[in-house]
């Protein structure tokens, strides 16, 4: 009896005292309560008071909108499920801040931006609906309910509940994005809107990724503190993730790796909210302003973004992939990557736009996609699934579920097509070769992933692909000064060429991979759209796609093809020039064998002279004539062996004598012949006064070396081992010559050159290559040929001697016929350097003059003009004159 006595008492304190058959508002009766309650009911947590009130309010607001007082009668509750199912449309279709009132609003006292969750919402309606069970205790979808059971609801209600959380998280997702209220000001940031400001009358036609990135990369410059294209890679990491703007400080290096099936580099992202983390694929795109790929490479290049210091290493900055942001609190994180963004944006509406407007930006335009639905959109925003059940049969480390949103933001038809990257293999085996090496001094890189064989070279690949693909854009939209591309062609100096084209300038091959990489992508990008044409169409679409791939194999056959074509026109090449200089050694080899063999002779005609066992009379000099015609070898060249026999070099045992015929020498030291024993010489002498040298058996036929002798200016300047002469020397011939000796690859202008130091007439020299440099700037083609002696390398092939050489023949001929312009000359004038150079002086002495310039200024410190600019001077001149 008295355990009933308790267990009634109980009930009656658990049914009344709030903890469970508590009422949402304060009165009695069947009417149930019309205000909240202000006062704890016995054992009531406060948290439950609060969470009462904000029903009461909920169903308060609700009453008001369909113009019904707040209390309800049994008789309206007939049809409870139409009244709680129009609560839910209610709810579900607008923002509900937290601590709302009853107008759904914000507290004035109050500075929180959050929305109400769908679970809090689920609870207030579950409230409400337990105030039905009080008002209408018998209504038959509630009264075999326990009283005492408090998660006890109506069936209707079970199956309402997760069709209107799902329409509530899909409101908050299209409309706000981040369950965020009180941000309106607030909007979101597209990849690019193409429209024109009218003169900045719509400023914020300009408030898009593509302007801000441009401000960034113009504004980059070479000091330390720079981290503008950091700053790019940051707001673009976080665009394509759909992130928050401190999250990207959460990347790091040792969880990234490259998924081969789904050709995408998976960076996990992690939220700052929870410890959530999820997988996160990162694409390329044909526009560098939403190619994530770029933007990192951009990183890399300019500010050595895989690379790390000894002193960042023991800071712990080696796997961390934004340095800028490490160590900072969500706040700091935030802060730098909004005032980033404003940095590119108008004054006047740079306010309106933060990192959060990277996140609802992303949301509208993935949502645009006609396929959009909730769970591709979540795989890549993070948001909460349907149920709670959804984590245990979705994998979040699964790449493949980001793919679908990541295609929509990027404009693909449809959301599963396969993904392209540009790739290096587009140059052929060749170029890629020197790519290869050319990546190296790209990226400087210490980080051991990205080194080769680490799991991250093909991203470290892909990263110059993507820069190399984008060139000719950023040159286009960010200048041709731009860091990111002065710095890519400064690099390329001196280490890439085109195998197809080895005489092409630097900055032109490199036009010319951007255009083979982007064309190769793009190919890649329409076949993988063919492949998910629709069924009705698949067919004649199949049939393209397989012809697509067809010339694909084709054309990688005929690449493999061409490359066994190149290695053997490159092996005979190495044999011919083998073949060269052993011919040329060959021919060196016997001129030395003759020279000796002069020397043997030489010395056979000394000792012939010599008395038997003594010497001749040192001061007297024995006059010799010697007939030495078929030697065939000019004036230097014997004094060159007289010295050697003179320093009594040893003469090698098995050197042949020259095929000579008999040379007669005749002593006249003495007018009175004396008859004398001659000494035993290689060939005896059948009398005192005549001695004859037997020639030995011919040698091989030799190389005839016919120098000219001598006269004059420059044959003294020979002989004293002065300069040698501009006389009578072709201007091209010079021209090619020195643009081999690299005189020019450092210059802009050719006469900045490093002309050396054994041309006599330099003044001349320089006059001829400045009005080169002027020709140039008034004729594209002469500058093309100028692009072509300036990159002219020491060693070339013959194909490339001979492009140059072209190129040197007209660069010279164009500058002759303006030479003729500038000083008709009466008579017909050649193109050496001394005429040439004369008659240029000439003209600057005549500029000089029309310029009033002072006397003691050189003549290289005036610069050439036109015929009709001097002209004009000097009738100004005249009119000067003829004034005074």
């Amino acid at each position: 009896m008295r355990l009933r006595f308790r267990h009634n008492t109980l009930r009656f304190i658990i049914r009344y005292s709030g903890v469970l058959g508590r009422r949402i508002g304060g009165g009695t009766g069947g009417g149930g309560g019309t205000g909240p309650r202000d006062q704890r009911n016995l054992g009531e947590a406060v948290g439950t008071l609060r969470n009462d009130a904000c029903a009461h309010r909920l169903w308060v607001a609700y009453r008001k909108s369909r113009d019904r007082p707040a209390a309800i009668c049994p008789e309206e509750l007939v049809d409870a499920e139409s009244i709680i199912i129009d609560l839910c449309r209610f709810t579900a279709s607008r923002f509900i801040p937290i601590n709302f009132d009853e107008n759904l609003q914000r507290p004035q006292n109050s500075d929180s931006n959050r929305l109400v969750t769908s679970q809090s919402l689920e609870k207030y309606i579950g409230k409400i609906i337990k105030y039905f069970r009080e008002v209408y205790p018998e209504h038959p979808d509630w009264r075999d309910l326990d009283p005492n059971d408090n998660k006890a609801v109506p069936q209707f209600w079970k199956n309402i509940k997760p069709g209107f959380r799902r329409e509530i998280q899909m409101f908050h997702l299209l409309y706000k994005g981040d369950g965020v209220i009180g941000l309106e000001d607030i909007r979101p940031l597209y990849y690019f809107l193409g429209l024109d400001d009218e003169d900045g009358k719509y400023p914020h036609r300009l408030c898009d990724l593509k302007h801000i990135f441009i401000h960034l990369i113009k504004n980059a410059n070479a000091g330390e503190n720079n981290t503008n294209c950091q700053r790019v890679a940051i707001i673009l990491s976080i665009a394509e993730a759909i992130g928050r703007g401190g999250e990207a400080k959460f990347q790091t290096f040792r969880d990234w790796y490259f998924d081969s099936l789904w050709k995408v580099t998976n960076t996990p992202w992690k939220e700052k909210k929870t410890i959530q983390a999820y997988a996160m694929a990162r694409v390329a795109d044909e526009n560098w302003y939403k190619d994530w790929y770029c933007a990192m490479g951009m990183f890399a290049l300019c500010e050595d973004g895989l690379y790390r210091s000894p002193s960042q290493k023991n800071a712990g900055l080696e796997q961390v992939v934004f340095p800028l942001l490490y160590g900072r609190k969500d706040e700091g994180a935030t802060t730098i990557v909004t005032e980033s963004i404003r940095s590119g944006l108008p004054a006047d509406v740079k306010k309106f736009y933060s990192a959060k407007s990277l996140r609802q930006g992303g949301i509208n335009q993935a949502t645009k996609h006609k396929d959009m639905n909730y769970f591709f959109l979540s795989a890549l925003t993070g948001h909460a699934g349907d149920n709670n059940s959804s984590q245990y049969y979705i994998d979040p480390t699964d790449v493949g579920r980001t793919v679908p949103a990541l295609n929509a933001l990027h404009g693909r038809k449809d959301l599963k097509t396969p993904i392209a990257i540009p790739t290096l293999d587009a140059l052929g085996s060749a170029d890629k070769a020197t790519a290869m090496k050319f990546m190296d001094k790209v990226f400087k890189c210490n980080i051991p992933s990205f080194m080769e064989r680490g799991d991250l070279h093909i991203v470290k690949e892909t990263f110059l692909a993507s820069l190399l693909m984008h060139h000719r854009e950023l040159i286009t939209d960010c200048t041709t000064l731009n860091r990111v591309s002065s710095m890519l062609l400064d690099r390329a100096k001196d280490c890439v060429f085109c195998a197809e084209s080895p005489h092409l300038p630097v900055d032109r091959c490199l036009l010319n991979w951007c255009d083979k990489i982007k064309a190769h992508y793009k190919s890649q990008l329409n076949i993988n759209e063919l492949k998910m044409v629709p069924t009705s169409e698949r067919p004649s679409c199949e049939l393209l796609a397989s012809m697509a791939e067809s010339i694909k194999s084709l054309t990688e056959t005929v690449a493999v093809l061409n490359e066994k074509f190149d290695d053997v026109v490159k092996q005979n090449a190495e044999q011919a020039s083998t073949i060269s200089l052993l011919h040329e050694r060959n021919l060196s080899l016997r001129d030395q064998v003759d020279e000796l063999s002069m020397i043997v002779a030489r010395r056979s005609q000394q000792l012939t002279t010599t008395p038997e066992g003594g010497r001749s009379n040192p001061n007297k000099r024995p006059r010799v004539s010697t007939d030495v015609s078929s030697f065939n070898l000019d004036v230097d060249t014997a004094a060159a062996a007289s010295e050697t026999s003179r320093s009594g070099s040893p003469v090698p045992l098995h050197t042949e004598l020259p095929n000579t015929a008999t040379v007669p020498m005749t002593n006249m030291t003495d007018p009175t012949p004396t008859a004398t024993n001659p000494v035993v010489a290689p060939a005896p002498a059948p009398s005192p006064t005549a001695t004859t040298v037997v020639a030995p058996p011919p040698a091989p036929p030799r190389r005839q070396i016919q120098l000219p002798l001598r006269h004059g200016h420059s044959a003294e300047q020979a002989s004293k081992g002065k300069k040698s002469s501009m006389k009578n020397n072709q201007f091209s011939y010079h021209l090619a010559l020195l643009a081999q000796k690299g005189a020019f690859r450092q210059h802009s202008k050719l006469a900045k050159g490093n002309i050396p130091s054994d041309y006599s007439e330099r003044s001349h020299v320089v006059f001829c290559l400045e009005l080169v440099d002027y020709v140039a700037e008034h004729n594209a083609e002469v500058q093309a040929n100028v692009g072509i002696v300036r990159n002219a390398r020491t060693r070339m092939s013959e194909e490339e001697e001979l492009a140059l050489s072209d190129a040197a023949d007209e660069i010279v001929s164009e500058s002759h016929r303006q030479l003729n312009e500038f000083k008709p000359s009466k008579r017909a004038t050649g193109t050496t350097i001394l005429g040439m150079g004369k008659r240029i002086g000439e003209y600057k002495n005549r500029i000089k003059n029309a310029k009033n310039l002072p006397s003691t200024l050189e003549r290289g410190d005036v610069q050439l003009i036109s015929v009709a600019e001097l002209e004009q001077l000097e009738y100004e001149n005249t009119q000067r004159h003829m004034g005074t």
